[in-house]
């Protein structure tokens, strides 16, 4: 990898996310033959926001390396409240451990605290734009369920202003071609009117076709990803009623959807995604979910046994089977349903 640190899915190229997506295809291949990878390794997790699914499955991943994890979860239970700065803190983690995967509320922390560190530093998830490894997840689910990336017309649903797992999502698609993107934004009264933000706009560097509702997109997307619409961003309940109900992705709706689409969502999800979704065969927010844990092992993995200081040495690519470079043999893995998530990686 070009870098010690992953700060941003930008620093990663095209050839880099689908090395690591080989990588996830061998570790869910071949599980056993990980299991000692990063033995003898220690991997901090500091989440100074709340996380289910980011928290647990990073730490899942690294025990399933073979790594020890130390976690904080809760910053109370540390020296901060008692006026310790972050970057002390990180230090201190820095020291203790082979690794740090860090959340924060706000932009520009990580590229604070790489600088306590002599470890690599992954970011797991800072302020409102910034979500690298949930960008490696998403794109990985598509590309399992579409064979490839190039070319899918995607369609951004719900409090897309506010999200930064849908940001860091524009980003990554950026690195493929011919990608077409629809949009239905949950906008609140907060909001400057503007038909979409500008960083929204930035962070997709390519045109962005807004929709009034979900129903009118339908016919125009490949995959559908869906974001929860942040009731704390309302004042007015009714406005926030309205927002909801064109967002809403439910099984009456997908009825007269194509067959081939797809709905995602990076959870938690509230009203916007309906559980009657849930035993369709357009749900693969599930899958989503459970490939978190091969794909945070390919970067643990990855970044963990790199010669410190860059370069693009490491134990990645897949060893000498070369499994994922031959595409035919990848598309052997099986594409899952809901009720096998156990055996998902």
């Amino acid at each position: 990898m070009a870098s010690k640190n992953l700060i941003s899915i930008e620093d990663l190229s095209r050839s880099e996310i689908e090395s690591l997506f080989s990588d996830a295809d061998d570790i869910r291949r071949f599980p056993g033959e990980f299991g000692n990878a990063l033995a003898g390794k220690i991997v901090f997790t500091l989440f100074c926001q709340p996380s289910t699914r980011t928290r647990l499955s990073f730490e899942s991943a690294a025990y399933r390396l073979g790594a020890r994890v130390l976690s904080v979860c809760d910053m109370h239970s540390t020296r901060q409240p008692l006026g310790e700065s972050l970057l002390d803190t990180t230090r201190m983690a820095g020291y203790y451990s082979d690794a740090l995967v860090a959340r924060h509320a706000d932009h520009g922390v990580m590229e604070q605290i790489k600088g306590t560190l002599d470890v690599p530093l992954i970011n797991a998830g800072e302020g409102l734009a910034r979500h690298p490894t949930q960008t490696l997840i998403d794109l990985y689910t598509a590309r399992e369920h579409f064979d490839t990336l190039d070319g899918l017309r995607v369609g951004l649903v719900g409090g897309l202003r506010y999200s930064r797992a849908v940001k860091s999502l524009l980003v990554g698609l950026g690195q493929f071609r011919d990608v077409e993107l629809h949009a239905v934004d949950a906008a609140s009264e907060a909001d400057d009117g503007s038909p979409l933000p500008a960083d929204l706009a930035a962070a997709a560097r390519r045109p962005i076709h807004l929709h009034d509702s979900v129903q009118a997109m339908l016919g125009h997307v490949d995959l559908l990803y869906v974001v929860r619409v942040q009731r704390e961003m309302f004042s007015d309940a009714a406005l926030y009623q309205r927002q909801l109900d064109k967002c809403r992705v439910h099984r009456a709706l997908l009825a007269k959807a194509p067959p081939w689409l797809a709905v995602m969502h990076c959870l938690p999800r509230t009203d916007e995604l309906d559980t009657d979704v849930d035993p369709t065969p357009q749900n693969k927010y599930f899958l989503q979910a459970a490939y978190g844990v091969p794909l945070r092992m390919a970067v643990l993995r990855r970044y963990m046994t790199q010669p410190q200081g860059g370069g693009s040495g490491g134990s990645g690519g897949g060893g000498a089977r070369g499994l994922a470079a031959d595409a035919l043999s990848r598309r052997a893995i099986d594409v899952l349903s809901n009720d096998e998530l156990s055996l998902a990686w």
